[in-house]
């Protein structure tokens, strides 16, 4: 079992929907959040992440505990989607495992 965190801007949200419904991942759950960045220095992946502390971006964070080939599946997915993109803002995904639940 794998927890997946996918955090994209709300302009790529449909085709995150998308994304998710080719795969059949029918269960996982979102929020809106108000992204910022105090400063970044240099050439940081992190400028991507969130906008600058004056203009905030909206983002959209989903979460989902998938099955190790559907969380592949995923960051497959979501690899093409952002090597065909402008990458302004990327979708981002994170895999962590599940070593533990009750």
């Amino acid at each position: 079992m794998k927890f997946v965190i996918i955090q994209c801007a709300e302009a790529h949200h449909h085709e995150l929907e998308k994304i998710l419904e080719d795969i059949q991942i029918n269960t996982y759950s979102e929020m809106h959040v108000d992204g910022f960045m105090k400063s970044v220095e240099g050439d940081s992946d992190l400028s991507n992440w969130f906008a600058s502390s004056h203009n905030p971006y909206r983002y959209v964070v989903s979460f989902s505990f998938l099955k190790e080939d559907k969380a592949d599946a995923l960051l497959e997915r979501i690899k093409v989607f952002n090597d065909n993109v402008e990458r302004i803002s990327p979708i981002n995904a994170y895999v962590s495992p599940i070593e533990k639940y009750v």
